[in-house]
């Protein structure tokens, strides 16, 4: 029995879910492939903050207002889509005005799937207490495939 769970696991984490390295960006009509590698030639930001399922780390991705801008996005809102089928729609006022990012990194390292990965919104909640934690909580979206864009 412990040989078929063992199996089972390893089979999950050399899966191509658990190694994902890119996630859809929809709009309208057309759809783009954004790789980590994408990411990575962008401008970083780092915030350093808590969420909801982990203490304190230092996340490090692309502020939204750069991927839109690259991505030539002209939105209200995006809808994020996890693997686990989760998502929630984030108004881009709000992203723009707290400076949440498209994290890929957390302390220094790129995150699996077992660790919010290999995408997620952050916001710098520790730096704006004003923010309403059940709120921010459904808007920090892990393991994100897919940025829908709504205009």
């Amino acid at each position: 029995m412990t040989s078929k769970i063992l199996a089972l696991v390893m089979s999950v984490m050399l899966s191509p879910v658990a190694l994902a390295d890119s996630f859809k960006l929809v709009d309208g009509n057309t759809v783009k492939t954004v790789s980590t590698a994408d990411l990575e030639k962008m401008p970083t930001a780092s915030i350093t903050t808590g969420t909801n399922f982990t203490p304190k780390a230092t996340f490090t991705g692309v502020p939204f207002q750069d991927f839109l801008n690259k991505y030539n996005v002209r939105a209200k809102a995006l809808r994020f889509f996890a693997l686990d089928e989760y998502s929630y729609t984030v108004p881009v006022d709000e992203l723009l005005k707290y400076s949440a990012i498209l994290a890929y990194r957390k302390n220094g390292k790129f995150m699996p799937v077992s660790d919010l990965g290999p995408y997620v919104v952050i916001f710098p909640r520790d730096e704006h207490p004003e923010l309403p934690r059940a709120d921010i909580n459904a808007k920090t979206v892990w393991m994100i495939s897919e940025v829908k864009v709504i205009r």
